[in-house]
């Protein structure tokens, strides 16, 4: 008997994942039933914009929205939320997006909230107009940004973004008080469940969830949900329509996916998940703690990350992050863990507990070897 996989017949090495469900690694495991559901949407020709408000409409129940869709991915899903801020249902301004010379195409961004991702505001239409420092915002900044110019403020709910953003409440408040959208990109914050809801209470007028993180369906999915007219826009901007997000097509596989572990998700059971993660930390915080080459600080706060994550920082440069980090994507078991700036960082969240021990092995193998 063999434990062969697919991956194992085309030479490719399964890992162990210790980033957490990044695209870099594949996003996340799909439950059987949401496995079996996919492949019997593959049976069937449907109307795509019917299933997809179909879909829509459950996730305005979830999120509180008026309204939702669903976009390909959450990177996607930013484009079409600019797009729609932008051009709105107009024929004559989708068909020129991405050119929106003319257009009130401004979207303003904290720098505190600048991410890699960021550039898929642009990629939808949008000029970013930049406000504050990593370390702080004066809310005159934000107030003086706003124009005839400006289609949406942007906000970036991300465990990667600097403290120095105004508070969420008082984004809305200004940007409100000038009739201007407010955008989430709320992709990696799930679960807890009730966060599906949080932003829509609190004002935003768009939000982004990914749908192949924390819900655990297909990966090229995201939950695009907010107010009715703008939602209306971003699918007269996105596919199957000929406009700027037709490249980010969703099967209808994809959708189905999506609305079945969209259900699972909010029924399943985090809170035995965190307990068992949790303690997975605890292993792993017991093994690194007492090193001198290595400080180590652990975030086990689900307004930050979903799951426990725990951060190794280099000491005096003893050892080098990227160098560590291919050490370990190169031996065996191949273990991902996430290189950051000033860290290497350790995501419990899609780590099983008979892959806690390798991981000790392995990174106490890499650091002895460099700091032996």
């Amino acid at each position: 008997m063999t434990n062969e996989t697919i991956y194992d017949r085309i030479g490719v090495r399964s890992i162990i994942n210790g980033r957490g469900p990044t695209t870099i690694v594949g996003g996340s495991l799909m439950e059987p039933e949401v496995l079996a559901a996919m492949a019997e949407a593959a049976t069937r020709f449907v109307d795509i914009e019917e299933l997809n408000r179909a879909v829509g409409q459950r996730i305005a129940e979830v999120t509180g929205a008026e309204a939702g869709y669903v976009a390909c991915g959450s990177a996607a899903a930013m484009a079409l939320a600019v797009a729609a801020c932008i051009a709105g249902t107009d024929p004559v301004k989708i068909d020129a997006l991405p050119d929106s010379d003319g257009l009130a195409n401004e979207i303003i961004l904290h720098r505190a909230h600048r991410i890699p991702y960021d550039r898929m505001y642009r990629a939808g239409g949008g000029r970013l107009v930049l406000i504050g420092t990593w370390e702080q915002t004066d809310p005159r900044e934000l107030e003086e940004a706003i124009t005839d110019r400006t289609a949406a403020v942007a906000f970036n709910q991300s465990q990667y973004c600097g403290p120095g953003a105004l508070s969420f409440d008082q984004v809305v408040e200004i940007a409100h008080a000038r009739n201007v959208p407010v955008i989430v990109d709320a992709a990696s914050t799930l679960p807890p469940v009730n966060h599906l809801r949080i932003w829509i209470e609190r004002g935003a007028d768009l939000v982004i969830y990914s749908g192949g993180k924390g819900i655990r369906g297909p990966q090229e999915t995201s939950l695009l949900a907010g107010r009715a007219e703008l939602i209306a826009a971003a699918r007269a901007n996105g596919s199957p329509n000929a406009a700027v997000g037709r490249g980010g097509k969703v099967s209808k596989e994809s959708m189905i996916g999506l609305w079945v572990a969209l259900e699972r998700f909010l029924t399943h059971d985090h809170d035995a998940d965190y307990r068992r993660h949790m303690a997975q930390a605890d292993r792993l915080e017991a093994a690194f703690a007492g090193r001198p080459d290595l400080r180590l600080i652990r975030t086990d706060d689900q307004a930050v990350w979903p799951f426990p994550v725990i951060g190794l920082y280099p000491v005096d440069n003893r050892w080098a992050i990227q160098d560590v980090a291919r050490g370990l994507i190169d031996g065996e078991p191949s273990i991902h863990l996430d290189p950051l700036r000033d860290r290497l960082q350790i995501n419990t969240h899609w780590l099983e507990d008979d892959q806690i021990d390798p991981i000790i092995r392995r990174l106490t193998e890499e650091l002895d070897a460099r700091c032996g």
